[in-house]
């Protein structure tokens, strides 16, 4: 029994509640669970805390000695991997500071692995990070892989085993300049040696980094250099063609299986990097040496694409005439290997040009065109389109009679198709108007 002096406890908590509003006791309610949360989530990283990857604390986990025998590297690395996945589990259930602090201990103690572990490590703890936003994690793990380079090149002789590692990480962390850098190294080392396959190999890995940074000016020259280099040496790129090389993940993954650089891919990449970087007569050279690769492969059906490609940049740059020639030669080269869409593709685009210039008479013998070749292919939405693109241009000429035909035969296939009736309804009728003001 509680004195008398002193009041009950639970009256009083009792007392509280029925005198403190709701939305008072909720927020208290949630202060209390936050706080709750702190006290089991530790705090993150910021620019005041010290660097996880320089504590010097002792760990239970720390070697007796730098030098381990091969049971206790074995040991140390299983210890290792068990944190790896404590500290997975962790940001699984959302809780990132405490993943990151476990992952931080684990590539502390990876050091006594040696650089290439500590390396794999950082690479794949660092690609965590930058999936998870996780920026001044990713600036603390670059700093580590930057003095470990230092350190590295500082040893004489260089161990260039360590490189494609290091441009592996570095690529996971997205330092675009240490990369390319590395690469570079890895580069000449290739060209030193006159290994041929591997210089290609490495010229469209650095190609590849500076499109996806959308470097395109720097892309150029490297994929200039590439497709020369497949140019001089055909014969022994086209026989590694069918090989996959293997190289480091840079994740924790397996080696993953990389296609070979070809001809066609440097010089459909050339063109792109150029058309990017607004260099249409550049991209132009690059197309045509491509479509003559294709027909050197005896790979009829890709040229069309590339003949209307070049006439798109001719047309860019006001170049009307070739634009028109190399539309021609889109539908031409088209019509033999049966690619009808892009047949029809050309024409469209070559009418457009001709209607630009209000070519009328041009314009309309290509619209004909087009209407018997949608016919050849059966397709009927294409020859409604074509019909109605016939009837605008005899519109434009002041034709009435001639567009109200066009329009006529249009509504016809709409009906049967079921589309665009109403649309084909309407020009009827706005014709039929202009016929009677011009009566």
């Amino acid at each position: 029994m509680f004195p008398e002096e002193m009041p009950n406890r639970g009256n009083q908590i009792l007392r509280m509640r029925s005198s403190v509003p709701i939305g008072c006791l909720l927020f208290l309610w949630l202060c209390a669970g936050s706080i709750a949360s702190a006290q089991t989530n530790p705090p993150g990283l910021d620019q005041f805390s010290p660097n996880p990857l320089e504590i010097t604390t002792p760990d239970p986990l720390t070697p007796a000695s730098e030098s381990l025998s091969s049971t206790q590297r074995d040991e140390l690395t299983a210890a290792l991997e068990q944190l790896n996945l404590e500290a997975a589990t962790k940001l699984q259930a959302g809780d990132g500071a405490g993943a990151f602090e476990i992952w931080f201990r684990e590539l502390r103690l990876r050091r006594y692995l040696g650089p290439a572990a500590e390396i794999a490590a950082l690479s794949r703890v660092g690609s965590v990070a930058w999936s998870n936003g996780k920026n001044l994690e990713l600036q603390l793990i670059t700093k580590r892989l930057q003095a470990i380079q230092k350190e590295v090149k500082s040893q004489v002789p260089l161990n260039t085993e360590l490189l494609p590692a290091f441009a592996a990480a570095f690529q996971q962390v997205r330092a675009k300049g240490a990369t390319v850098e590395v690469y570079q190294e890895i580069l000449e080392n290739a060209r030193q040696n006159q290994d041929i396959l591997a210089q290609g190999q490495i010229l469209k890995a650095i190609g590849l980094i500076h499109i996806n940074w959308l470097s395109y000016d720097k892309a150029a020259p490297v994929y200039e250099e590439l497709a020369t280099l497949i140019q001089e040496n055909r014969a022994l790129f086209a026989a590694n063609s069918a090989v996959n090389s293997a190289v480091v993940a840079g994740n924790g993954a397996p080696p993953q299986p990389v296609t070979p650089p070809t001809e066609v891919d440097a010089l459909r990449q050339l063109a792109y990097v150029y058309q990017q970087s607004k260099q249409p007569l550049k991209a132009i050279a690059a197309r045509e040496k491509l479509a003559s690769v294709y027909l050197n492969l005896q790979n009829p059906s890709a040229i069309p694409p590339i003949k209307m490609a070049i006439a798109s940049d001719y047309q860019t740059i006001g170049q009307i005439n070739l634009a028109a020639q190399y539309y021609q030669e889109a539908y031409n080269l088209a019509v033999p290997i049966q690619q009808y869409a892009q047949a029809s593709e050309a024409l469209d685009k070559l009418a457009l040009l001709y209607r630009a210039q209000k070519q009328w008479e041009q314009t309309l013998r290509i619209y004909q065109m087009q209407l018997l070749l949608e016919e050849r292919a059966y397709n009927f939405y294409g020859v409604m389109n074509t019909y109605d693109n016939i009837g605008q241009v005899y519109q434009e000429m002041k034709a009435y009679d001639k567009a109200l035909e066009s329009y006529q035969k249009g509504l016809d296939v709409a009906k049967r198709l079921g589309h665009r009736q109403e649309y084909f309804a309407k020009k009827i009728q706005k014709v039929n108007k202009q016929l009677q003001r011009t009566s």
